[in-house]
């Protein structure tokens, strides 16, 4: 129970309680249901739901729109806990969550190797991105090399704003630094927002920060930035999707068919197209990009 508390009191400011739709009271109500429960002793479509448990997918509401769908196709509810991709692992590891979806290779190998996914899969993509002040102190614009833009960064002791969350983003950066041979905690310069992707891409804008972050919040919320331009367009932020073991974590076994279906549904023909066409109408440009089905044939 006490590693439990950790990990709650790691993962509980990530969950976004105006919008979730999911309230902490709730969650944990949820959570003791499947714990105490068998599922054959509850009927009834209430208590037919899932949880995932992401970052950015939800917080640009594609998740939301995918569970919309599901739920409505299988009379069921799909919870949602916002969560950087590290956090969002104990999650699962602890039994928290039936699926999750994270950045961080190295994070989800782990996880696999652990043995707490019974099934793990590409499923999207968008790019990594690094904005900055118009006026680009660090001379990065142009480039494709984030070590080398990291670096000049570093050089210049130009203003930088890490996540410092533990989420794939932060994940990445720090290896950056590790792989330079540079240690920027405690400059003057380097400030760390501890926030999630879009607050820390306006808090960024403000301070006039350099600031790495995924290409789908940049493209759904740049109107909102008064300084900030693209400078740097990375390699791919890959997404993978995991199902949660339930023989690992048995308490999921409430609701594990669900889970398995959503698991199905996200990387099925109508799924990704689902991914595809999320936000196109709107923003006038693709925020993720689907690859189940090809990387799966």
């Amino acid at each position: 129970m006490k590693s439990e508390k950790r990990i709650w009191l790691r993962c509980i400011r990530y969950v976004d309680k105006p919008n979730v739709g999911f309230s902490l009271i709730s969650f944990f109500l949820f959570c003791s249901l499947t714990l105490i429960c068998d599922v054959t002793a509850i009927a009834g479509p209430q208590h037919r739901q899932i949880v995932i448990a992401t970052g950015s997918p939800f917080e640009l509401g594609l998740v939301t729109e995918m569970g919309k769908v599901f739920g409505k196709e299988h009379n069921c509810t799909v919870r949602y806990v916002k969560t950087p991709t590290g956090p969002g692992l104990d999650l699962g590891r602890h039994g928290l969550a039936h699926i999750t979806m994270g950045h961080n290779r190295k994070a989800t190998a782990k996880f696999v190797e652990e043995g707490y996914a019974a099934k793990r899969i590409d499923l999207m993509y968008n790019y990594t991105i690094i904005i900055g002040p118009a006026d680009d102190p660090a001379k990065i614009a142009g480039l494709t090399d984030l070590k080398e833009a990291h670096k000049r960064i570093f050089d210049t002791k130009s203003k930088y704003l890490s996540r410092g969350d533990g989420g794939g983003m932060h994940i990445l950066e720090l290896k950056l630094w590790k792989d330079l041979g540079y240690d920027p905690a405690g400059r003057e310069w380097y400030a760390v927002s501890n926030t999630f992707m879009l607050e820390g891409m306006l808090n960024s804008d403000r301070d006039r920060q350099y600031h790495m972050l995924d290409s789908s919040t940049w493209a759904m919320h740049k109107s909102k930035c008064k300084d900030s331009k693209l400078l740097v367009q990375g390699p791919l932020n890959e997404y993978e999707m995991c199902l949660v073991s339930a023989e690992k974590c048995p308490n999921l076994n409430y609701n594990y068919d669900l889970a398995q279906k959503f698991f199905q549904f996200a990387i099925s023909e109508k799924g990704q197209k689902l991914i595809a066409d999320f936000g196109v109408a709107k923003y006038g440009e693709a925020l993720y990009f689907p690859c189940a089905i090809k990387r799966s044939k």
